[in-house]
């Protein structure tokens, strides 16, 4: 038999009365956790890039960079960039006034209005920027002048999207200094 002068039953039941508050916010940590995870993030997709006069009018307007994101549908990495780093700056309103993102794929059967309006092949199109892998970025200006190195392959997920970033911004820095003069 146990009785309540036990030092055992008292830790015991010391244990017990103190554990139930972390138990009760563990619990409501992993709800709000899994309430979290299972909310799907809203659908974006990003657009073809077929028709770059139209996108080439925006950004002189806003004065930002289009980027060319030249890809291929089954490539890995190319589903990598869109999913884990395109799509969220999609979703993120800072990146609206920031750059215009445009999808090319290279092995579609689709030809692309340059920025002067000529209607070209996207191989040939793909080759004005040398494009020879995919994934690669480039980001130009209304008039398809390249700003910023060609972001190639994923050569680094650690710091992918700090060498994105910086590009963007590098790019943007040198339209609006040329609008300036």
């Amino acid at each position: 038999m146990f009785s309540l002068s036990s030092k055992k039953l008292k830790s015991g039941l010391l244990f017990v009365f103190t554990s139930l508050p972390l138990f009760w916010i563990m619990d409501s940590s992993a709800k709000d956790l899994l309430s979290a995870v299972a909310e799907p993030l809203p659908y974006v997709a990003i657009k073809e890039g077929s028709n770059l006069v139209a996108d080439a009018s925006e950004a002189s307007n806003k004065q930002i960079p289009v980027l060319m994101f030249f890809s291929m549908k089954h490539c890995p990495f190319c589903i990598e960039v869109e999913e884990d780093y395109l799509k969220p700056m999609l979703r993120n309103a800072e990146y609206d006034g920031k750059v215009i993102i445009r999808k090319i794929r290279i092995d579609g059967t689709d030809s692309v209005r340059d920025f002067h309006g000529k209607e070209r092949d996207v191989e040939e199109f793909g080759d004005d920027y040398n494009i020879s892998m995919v994934p690669t970025l480039i980001l130009v200006d209304a008039h398809g002048n390249k700003l910023a190195p060609a972001i190639i392959g994923i050569a680094n997920a650690h710091y992918y999207s700090s060498e994105l970033d910086t590009a963007i911004d590098v790019s943007t820095q040198k339209i609006r200094a040329i609008a300036k003069r």
